[in-house]
């Protein structure tokens, strides 16, 4: 398994549903979870690894034991009406960051690896890092929800830090 970045079509894919007889949902998620954790990211989507299917993972604050959560065909059941903007980046697209308007808050109902129903409510930076994750399975990115002059801003101090890193 293997990180795609941008650009890549697979990043603009609207994925299909997890099929559980296509795909090992446990292998799949100790993969993407192995990745995830090697990349330092927080959220990695099917997307970011050309799969077809809708699953992703992500590190929540909320769970005790900080143990990575596997979500698997996620719906968005409520969702807050505050919202808040943050900065954000992404495994996919390395070295920028947009400040996203994202609500607070939600509750969400997907399966996890055994394909039992889940229902969880999320807040602050987990509501934030569910929902970019679920945008990826959506094809959207995250570059797609700023404006064109704020994301061209962030592109060039994306450039400056790459500058700075390679010498």
């Amino acid at each position: 398994m293997k990180l795609i970045k941008s650009p890549n079509a697979w990043l603009q894919k609207v994925v299909d549903p997890f099929d559980f007889d296509k795909f090992d949902a446990k292998e799949v998620s100790e993969n993407m979870i192995a990745l995830m954790a090697e990349e330092g990211g927080i959220g990695l989507s099917a997307n970011q690894v050309g799969l077809n299917g809708q699953i992703f993972v992500m590190k929540p604050h909320l769970l005790e034991d900080n143990s990575p959560l596997t979500v698997i065909n996620p719906i968005i059941d409520k969702v807050s009406v505050n919202t808040e903007i943050m900065p954000e980046g992404c495994l996919s697209h390395p070295d920028l960051f947009l400040k996203v308007p994202r609500p607070k808050g939600l509750v969400v109902k997907f399966l996890d690896i055994s394909a039992k129903e889940c229902i969880m409510e999320l807040y602050d930076l987990d509501a934030r890092c569910f929902l970019h994750e679920y945008d990826h399975l959506q094809g959207i990115e995250f570059t797609n929800r700023v404006s064109r002059l704020k994301l061209d801003m962030a592109k060039k101090k994306q450039t400056k830090i790459r500058k700075t890193i390679n010498g």
